[in-house]
């Protein structure tokens, strides 16, 4: 028999007080975007310094900082759309609040249209590995060389719009994002040239010209020059190149746009149009065009020959680019019969596709930008819904203008953000790689629940997109989906505001619900949603390290537990905010003891075998039990009480297992220098976090070699012993043939506590027979 200790705990239901979107004066779906802009604008007027005469302003400004702060934070905000202020559970801290000025002065860039402003998921998906060139600010609010910067700064991004992305990231509002990537000071600027993962620091003059050459330098993109030759043949329409061309013309009478400028053209219209440079000599193109002539345009349009555009007096650069933007293909407006034939086809282009109803007037200014996305890989197109209503619906289509990705392979998905510049093309940058990621129709649904398909497996998410969380989760879903190749896992999305009687007759009740479909098993996601807990629930999944038990399979695998086995088993529910966090560190637990064959690590699930878990005495969540070696069946329990992490944990399971590692004191050190045995010791000190790291990874690697023995040694009280050791943990090797020091190996410090049990247990076995090679020989 065992006794259980029982906790009560009393559920008080969430009680909410003023709404906090009410206090910003904001929708439900509102975007950071949105959420930040009310927030200046409120803070500004109701500011205590501007409203002494109010008693009240201090308690009002403090809950409107309250709401400001907790909305803004993705996890924060989740927490209080469920629960209300009640279920935030003191997780945000009593706020202050700054001088007027601060705020009058600290969104910088909000209300800027060619500075992109950036938070943490936006850094990730748009700038690492774009196939943009970027260039980020760093900033602080609280920093007046960031003030100072700001309109230089500015006219950055207006000069270069289209040539580079000119973004700013707020460092009192992303400090994770800014810690992570290292930033020390204010204003940090970083470039990222195209597909690269790491910014390179600029640190010359703050000034417009010197910022704009530095960027313009780095674009690795030329003008070249013609010859006469060429030229004339470029006039006389002969088709020598297969895109169309713009031809600056240049000399000493003739209107040239700088060096500069021109860079500035190549950059926008990169992969649409070749920009080339002519210099006109003694007069050898004023025969064939006027002095006012800038360049010329050459538009190929896949004909055989074309007839050459003057462009003359053009004002500024500004004009030229509006010209040939005027020139460039318009989206081709599709019918039915035009998308699903390019569905079928499954070419490797993709289709971003403009849904809307009526006039496209308002779809002018907007269309002028997406050609500058147009590249080889991705077309433009446009639909009717009007005309199209039947194909509209299908696809999920509701509100208008809207915009879908329509990808190579046939996928399709809807661009839930704001239909914005930024936003468009940060969802055609995402989407068009997420080939394996598609909107779901009712039809292609209810196929996969019903299992039509069992070979198929999906990982199906149901969501709204009104719910900020989950236009969260469809951005964690995309990264997530590029870790997987379609054949082996699909991922579809469900719009129940499209498919409302779909997500009602499979209970959804709460937006994002996700699930993964393998065969005959449908497995509820429950953990914090983000991209690497979804690639790690997947994967565990499909190769699972946890066993489940259930009602069917715990007598026959714990009630007759055997001697020589142990069990570890977390008891949880799916409902239960600590389960969730547990779940991703209990599969942590159980791949770093898969390789022990006398330890099995489990799961029940309260919620589905709630009998099984009360004849256990489980009374609260999430419960870990150890049923230990030596003992039968469920007669000895150990609780785990301790932090819930999987280092935590499993220093405490090792604690458990057969006594493998040896405390060496001096004279043992000394004795086993002699020994006929190989040695492989561990130097540490037990303040040492690295140290902490190591030591269940040393003791599972124990258990895995018998050819070895392990020792470790305290340098807190072995100092003398601990002489020649420069880092901690330092894991010596010591060779039982050569009992000699200097023949022994060596691995120090930080690097090896990365070591997994099994990476340590490989390395030694590839000296033990890299040695036995050489004896031998």
């Amino acid at each position: 028999m065992y006794k259980v200790i029982v906790t009560l705990f009393v559920i008080v239901s969430a009680t909410r007080g003023e709404d906090y979107y009410e206090v910003l004066g904001i929708s439900r779906s509102a975007g950071q975007d949105e959420i930040r802009k009310a927030f200046k604008r409120l803070a500004i007027i109701h500011h205590p310094d501007k409203n002494s005469d109010d008693p009240d302003a201090h308690d009002k400004f403090v809950r409107l900082t309250t709401a400001y702060e907790t909305l803004k934070d993705n996890d924060l905000r989740k927490k209080y759309d469920l629960y209300g202020e009640d279920g935030l559970n003191n997780s945000h801290k009593k706020q202050t609040y700054h001088s007027w000025s601060y705020y009058q002065n600290s969104f910088i860039y909000d209300d800027d249209e060619y500075v992109i402003n950036l938070e943490r998921n936006d850094y990730y998906e748009s700038v690492i590995d774009s196939d943009s060139s970027w260039f980020v600010n760093f900033y602080s609010p609280m920093c007046s060389h960031c003030h100072h910067l700001a309109p230089t700064w500015k006219e950055v991004a207006k000069l270069l719009d289209g040539v580079v992305k000119i973004a700013a990231v707020n460092c009192e509002y992303n400090r994770q994002l800014c810690h992570q990537v290292g930033i020390r000071a204010y204003p940090t600027l970083l470039y990222f040239q195209k597909n690269s993962q790491h910014g390179a620091h600029y640190r010359g003059e703050k000034t417009q010209e010197a910022i704009t050459r530095f960027a313009l330098d780095r674009l690795n993109i030329n003008v070249p020059e013609i010859s006469e030759s060429q030229w004339e043949l470029f006039l006389r329409g002969e088709k020598i190149v297969h895109r169309p061309t713009l031809i600056f013309t240049c000399g000493d009478q003739q209107n040239c746009f700088t060096s500069d400028e021109r860079l500035v053209v190549a950059g926008i219209f990169e992969n649409l149009i070749d920009v080339r440079k002519f210099t006109c000599q003694n007069g050898n193109c004023h025969d064939k065009m006027s002095y006012n002539t800038h360049a010329v345009y050459l538009p190929t349009y896949n004909a055989s020959y074309w007839e050459p555009m003057f462009l003359e007096s053009m004002s500024d650069i500004n004009t030229l680019i509006a010209k040939l933007l005027d020139q460039l293909p318009s989206p081709q407006e599709l019918s039915e019969n035009d998308f699903e034939h390019i569905r079928k086809t499954k070419s490797n282009v993709a289709w971003l596709v403009y849904f809307y109803i009526g006039d496209t007037a308002n779809f002018r200014e907007l269309n002028l930008q997406m050609k500058k996305v147009s590249t080889s890989n991705v077309n433009l197109g446009k639909m009717n819904c009007g005309r199209n209503g039947q194909l509209c619906s299908k696809l999920g289509v509701n509100r208008y203008p809207i915009w879908g990705m329509l990808k190579p392979g046939g996928a399709f998905e809807l661009n839930h953000g704001k239909n914005v510049n930024s936003d468009i093309i940060k969802f055609v940058q995402i989407s068009v790689k997420t080939t394996n990621v598609e909107a779901l129709s009712a039809e292609k649904a209810l196929s996969i629940l019903q299992r039509d398909n069992a070979d198929e497996v999906w990982f199906l998410d149901w969501f709204t997109p009104w719910c900020p969380p989950c236009i969260q989760f469809l951005s964690e879903l995309r990264r997530a989906s590029l870790e997987f190749d379609a054949s082996i896992i699909r991922f579809g999305t469900i719009d129940c505001t499209v498919h409302n009687t779909l997500c009602h007759q499979y209970n959804i009740q709460y937006y994002p619900t996700a699930m993964l479909i393998n065969g005959s098993n449908t497995y509820h996601f429950a953990l914090p949603k983000t991209a690497a807990n979804i690639i790690q629930f997947i994967n565990e999944k499909r190769t699972p390290s946890v066993m489940e038990l259930t009602s069917a399979n715990f007598h026959h695998k714990l009630a007759k537990k055997k001697s020589k086995v142990i069990w570890i088993v977390d008891y949880f529910a799916p409902w239960c905010g600590p389960c969730q966090r547990l779940a991703p560190e209990w599969t942590a637990v159980a791949r770093s003891l898969s390789n022990l064959s006398f330890v099995n690590v489990a799961s029940v699930d309260c919620q589905a075998e709630a009998s099984l878990c009360a004849s256990q005495g489980v009374r609260s969540y999430p419960d870990i039990r150890l049923y230990p070696l030596g003992s039968e069946g469920l007669n000895t329990i150990a609780l785990y009480n301790g932090q819930r992490d999987s280092l935590s944990m499993l220093t405490w399971i090792t604690t458990f297992f057969p006594k493998k590692v040896r405390d060496l004191n001096s004279s043992d050190y000394q004795r086993l220098l002699n020994s006929k045995h190989m040695w492989l010791i561990d130097f540490y000190l037990p303040q040492c976090w690295h140290c902490q790291k190591m030591e269940p990874e040393f003791a599972i690697a124990a258990q895995l070699l018998d050819k070895v023995k392990f020792g470790k040694i305290n340098c807190n009280f072995y100092a003398h012993d601990c002489a020649h050791i420069k880092y901690f943990p330092t894991l010596m090797l010591y060779n039982s043939k050569q009992n000699k020091q200097k023949n022994d190996e060596r691995y120090d410090g930080t690097k090896i506590a990365a070591l997994t049990a099994e990476a340590i247990k490989d390395e030694i076995l590839e000296i033990i027979n890299s040695r036995t090679k050489h004896d031998e020989l």
